[in-house]
């Protein structure tokens, strides 16, 4: 990215293009060449022209450089507009974009990088633009200066190198002692491709009756669904925005959207998970808080932040293609210390490092919480269940609230602030989200308390019990649908569907998840669930969590034509995702997910060990 614009020579270089031009020199006209011209489509909402960005950016002409700019085009509105089409030109362009009310249009220029935005706009407007009823009103370059290495990148470089080196040494050790029928050191393969990989891709069914296996296939479907439904909300631009809008009004997209509604799937699985294990430890007397807590964190950070690393070290190299880079970088820069201490969730979106981030922020400071409530539900029994009722009824009046005060619209064809005021006071604040987490808690308490039991009910309760649920999470669709086509609801349909969905969502959950672990029914969805073939993705979901965004909005800065809205660009480009983001998120957790939780737990064991060791050696002098 060129910072150093220098007005005189500019401007000298810019009086060279203008006579050369007019003089219609080679050099000159290569430049124009790959200017964005005048594309088809514009009433289908083709409104993005790239140009010829790499031809740009790689154009050289003695001491000037290409310089790739986005330029915001409007036609200017006082003017006189004429329905003349004889020519495709910049005034042609005008009449058209005025007489069809199309406010704007964003195409790629290049000029001599020595140019600042300013110089830009002014030397367009005043050679080409206004005389052709347009103007010019934001610009946005880059070029593609050699990026120097940093101090941080160094750093980057190294960390990452350090891991591989491990990875590679550990596996050749684990190999190695195999081969010779000795005993490994636990500490020693920790990194060991070998052995994690094989607990990564194992997909022995666990017979348990403890073990929960639906949760697999609800986790792996619910991530592959955040996947789908982040492609859609992120994609930029659209050759025929005017497709994507008629879509948006289908069913099928209500279900593509619906994809937030996996987060709160995550919620409810996260709470009852951690429930079921502190209810378990408490039982045993060896409940342990702080390492609970120290646990969760290990298990979230390394991901993240080793994600964070590679886009405020590496962007500058993934990113090469027309959009500026900086957008994802600079939240990190300035704000990476939120993101280690899981608090960033509190920041606008634009100012968050991987806003999609906000979940785990979210996730954490519950998970801070919830022992002392779980705690006071084993110690006074059931009674103690009103704590986490009271506390998500508090979550949907705090969202109820909000959205009434400021008239928020949940999903709607028209965004406006008031989508922005939900984003960033209900959205990603962790009080508005928490409702499904404490249903997650009084599902885990009943659940812990039916552990190993087979509950037998009506054959009648049962299916009315299925078809119950199965109606509340499609209703939550349904009304998604339908609040997102009406212009006529009013604001407290929107504030009733805000506060209420996600906390009825989880209670729809709750039945699939005890019916298919307490009750053994549920048939089909109870099988489909339970293939162990899901158990990979599903112990990958973090990292495809964390690192499927990343990919996708690289992918998205990247290109160089706009996606169309059709299934034979749509379906292969999710596809694509899927499956290259399942290769990178294997290897990040083999990187960094797993070899933590190992040596963490090596080095716990080692203490405890060394307490023990001491414990005796004191009572035998004693």
């Amino acid at each position: 990215m060129n910072k150093t614009y220098n007005d005189a020579i500019c401007q000298n270089q810019l009086e060279q293009f203008s006579e050369a031009l007019s003089e219609n020199q080679n050099w000159a006209l290569k430049l124009v060449d790959t200017w964005a011209k005048v594309q088809a489509g514009f009433l289908s909402g083709n409104s993005v022209n790239f140009g010829d960005f790499d031809s740009c950016v790689e154009f050289k002409h003695n001491e000037i450089q290409g310089q790739f700019c986005w330029i915001i085009l409007s036609p200017l509105q006082n003017s006189t507009f004429e329905n003349n089409f004889h020519d495709i030109n910049f005034k042609s362009l005008a009449n058209f974009l005025h007489l069809n009310d199309i406010k704007s249009i964003k195409n790629g220029f290049c000029l001599p990088a020595s140019c600042s935005a300013e110089d830009v706009i002014k030397f367009l407007n005043e050679q080409f633009l206004l005389a052709n009823n347009l103007i010019a009103q934001n610009v946005e370059c880059r070029t593609n200066d050699i990026l120097n290495l940093n101090l941080y990148d160094y750093f980057a470089i190294f960390l990452f190198s350090l891991i591989i080196f491990l990875m590679v040494m550990c596996t050749i050790y684990e190999i190695s002692m195999k081969h010779k029928n000795k005993k490994t050191d636990q500490l020693l393969t920790s990194f060991s491709i070998y052995t994690n990989g094989a607990k990564l891709f194992d997909t022995t069914k666990i017979k348990s009756e403890n073990s929960l296996n639906c949760l697999h296939g609800l986790r792996a479907l619910s991530i592959i669904w955040i996947i789908t439904g982040h492609r859609f909300s992120n994609q930029f631009p659209w050759g025929n925005s005017i497709e994507l809008v008629e879509f948006n009004k289908t069913f099928l997209s209500a279900i593509v959207r619906a994809h937030v509604m996996a987060v709160d799937t995550f919620f409810l699985m996260g709470a009852l998970l951690m429930t079921l294990s502190t209810l378990k430890d408490c039982e045993k007397g060896n409940l342990n808080i702080l390492r609970m807590i120290w646990k969760r964190y290990l298990r979230y950070t390394p991901v993240y932040a080793a994600t964070m690393l590679v886009i405020i070290c590496f962007s500058k190299y993934l990113i090469t293609g027309p959009h500026n880079f900086e957008k994802l970088r600079e939240p990190c820069v300035k704000n990476w210390w939120m993101l280690l201490l899981h608090i960033q969730n509190y920041l606008p979106a634009d100012e968050m490092c991987l806003n999609h981030g906000w979940y785990l922020s979210a996730d954490f400071q519950l998970f801070i919480i919830s022992p002392f409530i779980i705690l006071s539900i084993h110690k006074f029994g059931k009674k103690l269940l009103a704590l986490p009722i009271i506390l998500c009824l508090g979550t949907i009046i705090y969202a109820m609230s909000m959205s009434f005060i400021f008239d928020m619209r949940l999903d709607t064809l028209d965004p406006d602030e008031r989508l922005k005021y939900y984003i960033r006071y209900v959205y990603f604040q962790t009080q508005s989200r928490a409702g499904p987490w404490f249903i997650g808690i009084i599902l885990g308490y009943f659940m812990y308390q039916n552990q190993g039991k087979i509950m037998k009910i009506s054959k009648w309760i049962d299916i009315t019990m299925w078809i119950l649920s199965l109606c509340v999470l499609s209703s939550i669709v349904i009304l998604r649908y339908v609040l997102f086509n009406s212009t006529t609801l009013s604001t407290t349909a929107h504030s009733l569907q805000i506060g209420l969905e996600r906390s009825i969502w989880a209670c729809g959950l709750c039945w699939i998840i005890f019916a298919c672990q307490n009750v053994k029914s549920g048939g089909f969805i109870r099988w489909f669930l339970s293939l162990s073939q899901w158990q990979p993705i599903s112990r990958i979901g973090l990292s495809m969590y964390i690192t499927g965004a990343v990919y996708q909005f690289c992918m998205i800065y990247n290109q160089r034509v706009p996606l169309f809205m059709n299934a034979w660009q749509v379906v292969p480009t999710l596809c694509s995702d899927i499956v290259i983001i399942i290769i990178l998120s294997t290897l990040t957790y083999l990187a960094f997910e797993a070899p933590p939780m190992i040596i963490e737990n090596y080095v716990y064991k080692k203490f405890q060990n060394t307490l023990k060791i001491l414990k005796k050696s004191t009572q035998a002098r004693a």
